[in-house]
């Protein structure tokens, strides 16, 4: 009996084996949830890079859109003042074309000496 006694190895605390085990699996599980928070952190960086680009995209696309509002203003201010002089300018036309209608008719009574029939 005493041969194979010392024949078997000296068998391990189970207590020791499961804390190995214990360790090993848990090196594991934090492995693979440190990667797959990389992948997190590396996914939502990517996400709030794009959304930035979309961001500024359309900042750029409201610039470029209100530029364009203010030339259309301006363009449309330069096509007011243009009609606006040459309706001045025809008004201050028919004006003084009026005012020397009533001189000359004037005068014309005047030289001939009749009253003007609205005249009391």
């Amino acid at each position: 009996m005493n041969e194979s006694k010392q024949q078997r190895p000296k068998p391990v605390p189970v207590a020791a084996v499961v804390d190995q085990w214990k360790e090993t699996e848990m090196g594991k599980t934090r492995k693979k949830y440190e990667k797959l928070s990389e992948k997190i952190v590396s996914w939502e960086d990517k996400q709030r890079k794009k959304a930035k680009r979309k961001l500024h995209r359309t900042e750029r696309g409201v610039e470029k859109t209100k530029l364009k509002a203010i030339e259309r203003f301006r363009d449309e201010n330069e096509r007011i003042e243009i009609i606006v002089a040459s309706a001045r300018a025809h008004a201050y036309e028919s004006q003084t074309k009026e005012e020397l209608k009533v001189k000359e008719k004037a005068n014309l009574m005047r030289a001939t000496g009749r009253k003007p029939s609205t005249c009391l």
